[in-house]
């Protein structure tokens, strides 16, 4: 029994050694094919998803043009804004919600949605906890990040308005591009992570602002670290700005609405190029304020604000123009043959069978000419002409001298105002027109509505007799191999007897100069200024909207300006107290009180 158990004993053994040889060598086969397979065939493959892991490509974003005013005066700029990111993305644990709490001073709830909801950055895979730290706020992070590897600060360019409520409706503000922005420029090589212009001259060159980002590839950890940087490109800063505004009569005039009381807008041109020396549209606001974060309370307040300081007066402001009208009605009236000398009795109405339109002032004007009308703004002379002139030769003047269209200014916002006619009224107020409706455009009542613009693109056609250029804002464009020069347009060139001009020009400066003239305030040593006040009644307010607008030297203009408050009451008092304001600081700053 013992041999033949020892002979099997022997056998089993030699048969598991052959097996276990086997196994061993189907085993080294194995891992040697996955080898083969992972270091060779594979291995181009896991090399670049280990170098994708380490190696990250991080978007530099290019510094922001500046804005300069016309004499170079620097008006925004960029500062140091932080950016808290957390480094892991959308994974989070109990101890790091409960770090970050405290840290922030925020409930877990808060930042766990921050966590789980927040921007992350493409490519470096980077989560915004917070887009807009305050800077305090953020060295205090800074000096305790060591305690938080998870978790990293972020400088970055901001922009940062140095007279913070200047001009702010000329500049506009920047702010993250929204969805719909994106949709639109995303084909001009805009991303999601892009601030844009919101309004201004921020938002219709922001192309030329923004510059062209760079690029960096870093190396980072395991916990998203940068650990060196490999490669860059840097990025292309955006084109600097330099604008036609005076600074130094922006604020003036800015300063003079605040300290008044008022609410409403000037505007002032150079209508030899259509450079805009001012444009003010007061109240103003906070740009600073919107580049930053802000509490729901500080954006109701201005929501709310009944005054509505984000509204551009200048631009999209439509009221009525009263009397600063008449000058364009003029135009047709002697282009129609009127009679300059000619006289006609103002007994203190004009009168179509039951209704009578009066004059401002109580018991009539006498006998009026021409320029006895102008000079004391003598409604009755207006109606009886504008009368019997009618309404089409009169809505055709008042269109060549740019009622009813946008002036082009190269701003967003720009509103055309409204020069009805009889088709308008017929589609939006569902009547005819009547007589009334052409007396009471003779004095610019009624339906006619214009922004400030517009007026003074009108009078600026007056001043240089039949020519007025291309509003702007921005003078030029200065990159670092280019430079882009605003072009000066022609765009209205009417064709009007010169003598017309001058009849009315002689006549506008009566209503500076002369006892009767209503807009004497304007009265300056040395120099002739020719200007037309207006009053325009309203609905809104219980006072007149007050107009003056005008233009100086009157025999060579070299200003055109309009200044205009809402519900302010009487035109050559209010608003003509305000262009004087202007008129003094202009030649304050020219440093002599007459023009060669």
């Amino acid at each position: 029994m013992k041999k033949k158990l020892g002979i099997k004993l022997g056998g089993e053994t030699e048969n598991r050694t052959l097996i276990f040889q086997v196994i061993v060598v189907v085993i080294f086969a194995l891992l040697t094919t996955r080898l083969f397979y992972l270091q060779v065939l594979k291995g181009e493959e896991y090399r670049e998803r280990s170098n994708n892991n380490r190696v990250k490509l991080k978007r530099v974003e290019a510094p922001r043009g500046k804005i300069f005013d016309s004499h170079g005066r620097l008006l925004a700029t960029n500062e140091a804004g932080y950016r808290l990111l957390y480094l892991k993305e959308r994974k989070y644990t109990e101890k790091e919600l409960g770090e970050i709490s405290q840290l922030l001073d925020l409930t877990e709830e808060s930042v766990e949605r921050r966590i789980k909801f927040g921007e992350i950055f493409p490519y470096t895979r980077e989560n915004i906890l917070v887009d807009d730290l305050d800077e305090k706020e953020a060295h205090r992070i800074m000096e305790k990040l060591s305690d938080y590897p998870y978790l990293q600060v972020q400088p970055y360019a901001k922009r940062e308005y140095l007279h913070d409520k200047l001009a702010s409706h000329v500049l506009g503000y920047v702010k993250k591009i929204s969805s719909e922005e994106y949709d639109e420029l995303k084909d001009l090589g805009y991303t999601q992570r892009d601030t844009v212009g919101k309004n201004g001259v921020e938002k219709q060159y922001d192309y030329d602002l923004q510059g062209k980002p760079g690029y960096k590839y870093i190396e980072v950890n395991a916990l998203n670290r940068i650990v060196k940087e490999l490669n860059q490109r840097a990025p292309t800063p955006g084109k600097d700005m330099y604008l036609t505004i005076d600074s130094r009569l922006q604020e003036h005039m800015e300063n003079y609405f605040e300290e008044k009381g008022l609410q409403g807008s000037f505007v002032a041109i150079n209508p030899k190029n259509g450079e805009i020396i001012s444009l003010v549209s007061y109240p103003t606001y906070s740009l600073n304020m919107f580049t930053s974060r802000f509490t729901s309370e500080e954006w109701n307040s201005i929501m709310n604000d009944k005054r509505k300081p984000l509204r551009n007066r200048a631009i999209a402001g439509e009221y009525p123009p009263g009397s600063i009208f008449k000058p364009i009605l003029s135009m047709a009236l002697l282009e129609n043959g009127l009679d300059p000398e000619r006289k006609y009795l103002d007994p203190g109405f004009y009168q179509i069978g039951k209704w009578k339109w009066r004059p401002w002032k109580r018991g009539g004007h006498g006998y009026v000419d021409f320029e006895k009308a102008i000079t004391e703004s003598a409604n009755p002379y207006f109606y009886r002409l504008g009368d019997e002139l009618g309404n089409t030769k009169m809505i055709k003047t008042a269109a060549d001298f740019g009622m009813g269209e946008r002036t082009g200014i190269d701003t967003p916002g720009e509103r055309s105002g409204r020069l009805p006619d009889p088709d308008w009224k017929r589609k939006n107020m569902k009547e005819p027109w009547y007589r009334g409706d052409t007396i009471n455009l003779s004095i610019g009542q009624g339906y006619l509505t214009v922004t400030p613009l517009q007026m003074a693109y009108a009078y600026s056609i007056l001043a240089n007799k039949g020519v007025a250029y291309r509003p702007h804002l921005v003078r030029s464009l200065q990159g670092k191999n280019e430079t882009i020069v605003t072009k000066i347009e022609k765009a209205k060139e009417l064709d009007y007897p010169k003598s017309y001009y001058n009849l009315l020009t002689k006549a506008m400066v009566n209503v500076v100069d002369a006892g009767n003239g209503t807009a004497k305030v304007l009265r300056t040593e040395g120099v002739s200024i020719a200007a037309k006040s207006g009053s325009a009644q309203n609905s809104q307010f219980e006072k007149t909207h007050a107009w003056i607008a005008g233009y100086f030297p009157a025999e060579k203009p070299e200003v055109v300006f309009v200044a205009f408050a809402e519900g302010g009451g009487g035109g050559g008092s209010v608003a003509g107290a305000a262009a004087k304001a202007f008129v003094d600081k202009y030649l304050e700053l020219k440093g002599n009180n007459h023009f060669n």
